[in-house]
């Protein structure tokens, strides 16, 4: 007797969410490369910011949905997700759009996370077999940082004024609370090793 765990349409939907992280990468190549070859047109690059926010939300309700969520799964998408903020504010930046001080704080929150989640998954502090430890405060922050490019070009183009808020007044919140989230995650890894 031959048995069959899944059918091949359950089988075939488990390769989806890693199609659409993919296609997310793809998708911040091309705004990355159009705001470059044709900076200060609007329409296209918000079309595809909007693809982009689209693909990160659907690939993990879709792994989750389909019982395909796997420890590559998430570290593609961390990957993607990395890969659309970094390239996306240093283009923005070549502009002088985002300020090369927020760049950087991004890069640093970016390291601290990757290195307190192996810490604190390593320590056995986090539940679940999740490939990173996640809390309330860093995904807000990973939130401002995933749509800041979109807020500050958009508005660099055509509202001085959001412009203004995004650069004077989000940065210097967003930075505040990146720093409160780092603290409490560092806090936490040292917790754990006395």
């Amino acid at each position: 007797m031959i048995s069959i765990s899944t059918t091949p349409k359950r089988s075939a939907w488990r390769r989806v969410p890693n199609i659409i992280t993919l296609s997310r990468v793809i998708f911040t190549c091309i705004v990355n490369y159009y705001i470059l070859t044709r900076f200060g047109r609007v329409m296209v690059p918000f079309l595809l910011f909007v693809l982009i926010f689209c693909t990160d939300y659907l690939d993990g309700k879709i792994a989750r949905r389909y019982g395909a969520a796997s420890p590559g799964g998430a570290v593609f998408d961390l990957v993607a997700d990395l890969f659309f903020i970094f390239l996306s504010y240093l283009v923005l930046q070549v502009f002088k759009v985002i300020p090369f001080w927020f760049v950087c704080v991004v890069c640093g929150k970016f390291a601290e996370f990757i290195l307190t989640s192996f810490f604190l998954k390593k320590s056995g502090t986090s539940r679940g077999n999740q490939v990173f430890v996640f809390d309330f405060l860093g995904r807000s922050v990973a939130a401002i940082f995933y749509s800041f490019p979109m807020l500050s070009y958009i508005s660099y183009q055509s509202s001085p004024a959001v412009y203004t808020f995004c650069v004077n007044t989000l940065a210097y919140i967003t930075l505040f609370f990146a720093l409160l989230s780092s603290a409490h995650r560092i806090g936490k890894c040292f917790q754990k090793r006395w």
